[in-house]
């Protein structure tokens, strides 16, 4: 029988041969594995031959946040919005929000700096006006010096349409000591839309001149008013420019002529007069007569339109028996070319329930030398 006898140095020497063999091998497959990655990469960008031979990973090295890019990494990171640079452009109004804003700039033709600022706003899409931003610019008269038109004549507004109030100063015409302004009304309309570049280099531009050709001059700087009744007190509204409301923004959306006897008022409004003689549908009233209008229905303010020619009166105006304004008609101005005055009175954000408007004629005479007072409508807003 032949027994195997054991040689320390015989098994020790196996033992660095297996161990040799072993490290070629490792090695083999590293190289291999670079190879290919470096391969796959080169012309298989969109492979995941990550897959096919994974990198060993370093125990000891900190884990990867991710780059800022990666959406799918665990890092904290942030994106920045659009930054763009316009130069000139003076405001943006972003407190209406109805949307994306376009830029819009005013050529002032005229021979005094004006101010715009949005008259009326119908919102991208929808049918009825809404409050209009409140961003305004000064577009510069061309004084042959400087540049022109100015750089700074655009704001940025919320799509949509609108009609632009256009003032001015002329200085103490009246010498008076107070500055006298004057205003007007460019109706466009002007059309914002997803068509309209938001670059300034590309802006939509709206022609105006201060003073207008031929566009009615109002005395007074712009007057914007809110119709809104949300958190407001009861209040009375003179307007004075246009003190003629018919066919402006600020026309009640319910009307009822003075001469009820021929033109009945719409349902739920009660007209009852105290003398007075119809013409048209005009009521024309002397000293110590009046006419009033009476509701109930959900309105939030009401009103009465006097209008006529430059020898009309003074009248005053109740509100549920307390008067809340008088004044001689005459002496605001609707057409100066027609000597016709106009001025309508507006009581608003009152409590629900039954409500009644008087206009009463006072006999005494106004500028013209009148004492008639014309009444044209009553006036109501939902």
């Amino acid at each position: 029988m032949f027994s195997r006898q054991y040689h320390p140095n015989s098994n020790r020497k196996r033992n660095r041969i297996l161990m040799f063999l072993a490290v070629m091998i490792l090695s083999s497959i590293s190289c291999t594995r670079t190879f290919f990655n470096t391969i796959a990469a080169k012309f298989l960008p969109d492979a995941k031959y990550d897959t096919w031979f994974p990198e060993e990973k370093d125990e000891d090295a900190p884990d990867d946040p991710g780059e800022p890019s990666d959406p799918g990494a665990s890092g904290v990171h942030g994106s920045a919005g659009d930054e763009t640079a316009s130069t000139g452009q003076t405001e943006q109004d972003t407190s209406s929000g109805y949307g994306d804003l376009r830029p819009v700039g005013f050529v002032n033709y005229g021979e005094f700096d004006a101010t715009v600022r949005a008259y009326s706003y119908i919102p991208l899409g929808e049918t009825n006006p809404v409050p209009p931003p409140g961003a305004s610019t000064v577009s510069s008269a061309n004084s042959g010096s400087g540049t022109w038109p100015n750089t700074s004549r655009f704001i940025s507004v919320p799509m949509g349409t609108y009609s632009w109030c256009i003032d001015w100063e002329e200085g103490d015409l009246d010498e008076d000591g107070q500055i006298d302004y004057f205003h007007y009304i460019e109706e466009g309309p002007t059309l914002l839309d997803e068509n309209d570049s938001d670059d300034l280099d590309h802006a939509e531009e709206v022609a105006i001149s201060a003073p207008p050709a031929t566009a009615p001059v109002f005395a007074g700087k712009c007057q914007v008013l809110d119709n809104s009744c949300v958190g407001q007190p009861q209040e009375t509204r003179i307007y004075s420019s246009p003190g003629w409301v018919m066919g402006t923004d600020y026309q009640p959306k319910v009307t009822a002529p003075a001469n009820y006897f021929d033109y009945p008022p719409p349902e739920g409004i009660t007209l009852t007069n105290g003398g007075g003689s119809g013409f048209q549908q005009a009521i024309i009233l002397v000293g110590g007569q009046y006419l009033e209008a009476t509701t109930s229905n959900s309105y939030s303010a009401m009103g009465v339109q006097p209008h006529g020619e430059s020898t009309i009166g003074w009248a005053r105006v109740l509100f549920d028996g307390v008067e809340v304004w008088r004044g001689d008609t005459s002496s605001y101005w609707h057409d100066a070319e027609a000597y016709v005055h106009a001025v309508y009175i507006e009581v608003r954000c009152y409590p629900p329930g039954t409500h009644t408007l008087r206009i009463e004629a006072l006999g005494i005479a106004g500028s013209g030398g009148g004492q008639t007072v014309p009444i044209a409508f009553f006036g109501f807003r939902p």
